[in-house]
């Protein structure tokens, strides 16, 4: 029994999910052609068809409350924002309607719709990456790619930290709440309680810190010897790495297809 769980440790730890157990390096490839090619197609259409191919593989990997919960925001928040800004900067003949004397064109709407989508098209990959790789995989494929493992590391905590701090921050909350101090209502209300919060935050940081670095000494982190892992990554099999290929080819032919439309060469 106790064998049969030492080798769970050497043997890839997957999900059971063909997309989030592709390679995180082929992952973040794919994910990152799809949002510049966003940036490079700047096409409402094909803004909006991305966004809803990034809710339905959202929707295939068992993210979608994870995914739709930031990119809602981010659709009403900059959707119209940018609308605004560009009904403001942008000159128009075509005038759909006037609110207060202030003339909404046709020609500042679409040019709004553009850049919004192209905007969320890029930000929804970056979203759905990080709602589909652990960071730790990413770190430890980047280590074997030649990262140093003092770096990985670096970059590791500093997402984990994000986290932790978050956590901290509703756990103190609770906290004084429970003491009688008031953390909610108005910005004065706010600014009182600022204190009674971060004090303990950051000492809580502090004494963070402080035992991790223990914890790396312990276990010999400054050596400069190869180090072992608890996770390991599935090799990564032909299909994906044909994958990968063809859509770098296929963004290379739109960039220079754009390129040459650009140049009237074509």
């Amino acid at each position: 029994m106790y064998s049969d769980f030492v080798q769970t440790f050497f043997s890839p730890q997957t999900t059971g999910n063909w997309f989030k157990d592709l390679n995180p390096l082929s992952k973040l490839n794919i994910l990152l052609v799809l949002a510049f090619t966003a940036l490079v197609a700047q096409s409402i259409a094909f803004g909006v068809g991305l966004c809803l191919f990034y809710y339905l593989l959202a929707i295939l990997i068992g993210e979608l409350k994870y995914f739709n919960g930031i990119f809602s925001k981010l659709l009403v928040t900059i959707g119209v924002f940018i609308i605004l800004i560009r009904q403001l900067t942008v000159k128009g003949t075509t005038v759909l309607f006037s609110l207060f004397g202030w003339k909404w064109t046709l020609e500042g709407l679409l040019n709004g719709l553009q850049v919004g989508s192209v905007i969320l098209g890029f930000s929804g990959a970056i979203i759905l990456f990080y709602a589909s790789t652990e960071m730790r995989d990413l770190m430890y494929a980047l280590e074997q790619k030649g990262i140093s493992h003092t770096s990985s590391y670096v970059i590791l905590a500093s997402f984990q930290t994000i986290t932790d701090l978050r956590a901290s921050v509703q756990t103190i909350f609770e906290s004084q709440k429970a003491r009688g101090i008031e953390v909610e209502g108005n910005i004065f209300t706010r600014a009182k309680a600022f204190f009674p919060v971060i004090s303990p935050l950051l000492l809580g940081a502090m004494a963070s810190a402080e035992e991790k670095s223990i914890a790396m000494d312990a276990r010999a982190f400054s050596l400069d010897t190869h180090h072992t892992f608890l996770r390991e990554l599935r090799t990564v099999p032909a299909w994906e790495k044909v994958l990968v290929i063809a859509l770098d080819l296929c963004f290379a032919a739109l960039c220079a297809a754009k390129l040459a439309k650009m140049l009237g060469l074509w």
